[in-house]
């Protein structure tokens, strides 16, 4: 029993933290799950062994399919969120940011990574928006996405 409640803490505080891992950006709101509803998200966090060969140690993504009000707000914070950014990457549609990916300064050999992508499909249109921390490059990252 003492054994199941150590792991039963252990993964509860190990949960908590990764998941508020991306606090303190404009695009917390999107992942706090208070913007969009959470059946029209798929969401997949990973952590651990499975992204080691991609020198990554989290990454979170959703993906869903938008209204253009959602994808305004989401590329706003986009936008805010670029600014504090020490590099970045972004493409622009008609005046709308349809790609980013922003690197934000490293804390101990590790980055912090932000993707956003609007993309297309039978009409609809889809929003996939990252976080990764670890110590992949950008360079790495490109290769891991192949983008353009």
């Amino acid at each position: 029993m003492n054994r199941f409640l150590v792991i039963t803490v252990g993964v509860f505080l190990a949960l908590a933290t990764s998941a508020r891992a991306q606090e303190g950006l404009q695009i917390d709101s999107l992942f706090s799950g208070a913007f969009v509803p959470e059946a029209k998200v798929t969401e997949s966090v990973v952590s651990g062994k499975e992204l080691k060969p991609y020198n990554l140690d989290y990454f979170r993504s959703m993906r869903f399919q938008a209204t253009d009000p959602e994808i305004a707000r989401i590329a706003a914070w986009i936008e805010v969120d670029a600014l504090s950014a020490s590099s970045k990457e972004m493409d622009h549609e008609d005046g709308e940011v349809t790609y980013a990916l922003l690197s934000y300064p490293d804390v101990k050999n590790k980055h912090k990574y932000i993707g956003f992508q609007v993309k297309e499909a039978a009409g609809q249109r889809f929003v996939t928006v990252v976080y990764l921390t670890g110590k992949a490059t950008t360079s790495d990252l490109r290769v891991i996405f192949k983008h353009r």
